[in-house]
């Protein structure tokens, strides 16, 4: 019991990393044209343009580290 508890706090603070290290980096240091960035062009004229952050990514973001964390929690736990 104590070793599924364990390997279960492990998956969930790697995903959990490696989730927030993503999301820091798609937003501080990637360009609108970058695959993995979650950065959307709201308005733009020929001198200005607005960059936010596109929630609709972020939760596909989500959803995708959670999946990959929850295989990688049933791929450990079946050994």
């Amino acid at each position: 019991m104590e070793v599924a508890l364990g390997t279960k706090i492990i998956v969930f603070l790697l995903t959990l990393f490696t989730f927030l290290t993503w999301l820091f980096m798609a937003i501080y240091f990637s360009t609108e044209n970058d695959w993995w960035s979650v950065l959307e062009s709201r308005e733009t004229s020929y001198d200005t343009a607005v960059v936010g952050v596109s929630y609709v990514t972020v939760l596909l973001g989500t959803g995708l580290f959670l999946a990959g964390g929850t295989l990688v929690y049933m791929l450990i736990r079946r050994k």
